[in-house]
């Protein structure tokens, strides 16, 4: 039978048109049995874990965690469909303190002093940590990794891990394979003041 999916979008009140319109391909799916939660709970951890109860409590068999300024480029669906317990989409994020090229993927490596980014771009790749822009995750990791949307933090109350990264490290230790999937993009919308891309782009 069809899997259940709890599709959670997270906002402050607003979320992008195109992600909307994907919502409505997802849960025209009939591969999947789709329901669709708009959750707005502050702040961004206590909606995280709160959208993951509902799913447990409800008996969802996969939940979709998107963020209101992504939008997948493809149905999250084909990859609930893969079976995986951890995938997350390509999603592209700032890194300013790069200045040759301020963009990466959120698909990671762990180094010995943090992460870099994963090399090998294509098709599905096992990395050792994903984002939370569109991400998809089995009811059984949900199961396993207890409160999974913490930040780390050190003595001094600095985030020393976002909660993004501190869920894959908690997930790898209870066994679970991380993945990030190369074909599926999504686009990730932020404001840029044009004087920054003129700095970017003569620098």
């Amino acid at each position: 039978s069809e899997p259940q999916v709890l599709v959670a979008i997270l906002h402050q009140g607003y979320i992008r048109p195109e992600l909307a319109s994907m919502a409505g391909v997802m849960k025209a799916d009939k591969r999947a049995k789709v329901s669709v939660l708009y959750s707005n709970q502050k702040p961004s951890e206590n909606n995280r874990n709160f959208t993951v109860k509902l799913a447990l409590e409800k008996g969802f068999d996969y939940f979709i965690t998107i963020d209101h300024d992504v939008v997948p480029l493809k149905n999250p669906i084909d990859l609930v469909l893969m079976k995986l317990d951890v995938v997350g989409f390509a999603v592209p994020q700032w890194n300013m303190s790069d200045p040759k090229f301020p963009i990466y993927f959120v698909g990671m490596d762990r180094v010995p002093d943090g992460y870099k980014e994963h090399k090998q771009k294509e098709g599905l790749q096992e990395v050792d940590a994903v984002g939370t822009g569109c991400l998809i995750l089995s009811k059984k990791v949900l199961e396993a990794v207890k409160a999974p949307f913490l930040r780390k933090w050190n003595e001094e109350g600095m985030a020393v891990t976002g909660l993004d990264f501190y869920f894959c490290e908690k997930a790898k230790e209870k066994g679970f394979k991380i993945y990030c999937h190369y074909d599926y993009l999504a686009n990730h919308f932020k404001e840029v003041g044009l004087l920054e891309v003129l700095n970017f782009k003569n620098g």
